[in-house]
């Protein structure tokens, strides 16, 4: 199933959602998810009910302006291996993810989930991965990534209505 599709599910009966992009900006693809959280803040700029956050690699830093929104909805965009080509995309129930993520919050967005489930009653995540060709120290995001965190921003701005 496209991600379009799952996303198009995930956000039935969505009243208020929160973006949130993560990754280390210092290692190639794992920008993606900060990459894409950019170009939506551009894109879904001005709408009261998202929120649009780059938290790079310290997503739990947010918590509590993470709360304070009260989102319906959270996606959360990141690099994952997920044994696709580069700059493919798929979405998950975040606790699925953890032990794949390749990016060095991998145990942090495990508890994050928890705690803003804690604190948001009745919230529903989501992780959108997308798929990394290197990771590597001081890369940038290579073209197939970029390629791939732009179709991420289109399907998403696409599903909100843009």
């Amino acid at each position: 199933m496209l991600f379009e599709e799952s996303l198009s599910e995930f956000l039935e009966g969505c009243s208020r959602i929160l973006i949130i992009g993560v990754g280390n900006r210092m290692r190639g693809d794992d920008a993606a998810g900060c990459s894409a959280a950019r170009i939506l803040r551009g894109r879904l700029k001005g709408r009261g009910n998202v929120l649009v956050m780059d938290c790079g690699g310290v997503p739990e830093n947010f918590t509590l302006e993470m709360k304070r929104f009260q989102p319906s909805h959270i996606l959360f965009i990141d690099a994952v291996d997920m044994g696709l080509k580069p700059g493919e995309a798929r979405l998950f129930d975040g606790d699925e993810l953890t032990e794949r993520s390749l990016s060095t919050h991998k145990q942090s967005l495990k508890i994050l989930f928890s705690v803003l489930r804690e604190g948001i009653p009745g919230v529903k995540i989501k992780l959108l991965g997308i798929q990394p060709k290197t990771i590597d120290f001081g890369a940038g995001i290579s073209y197939k990534v970029r390629l791939g965190v732009r179709a991420v921003a289109d399907g998403i701005a696409k599903s909100l209505g843009d």
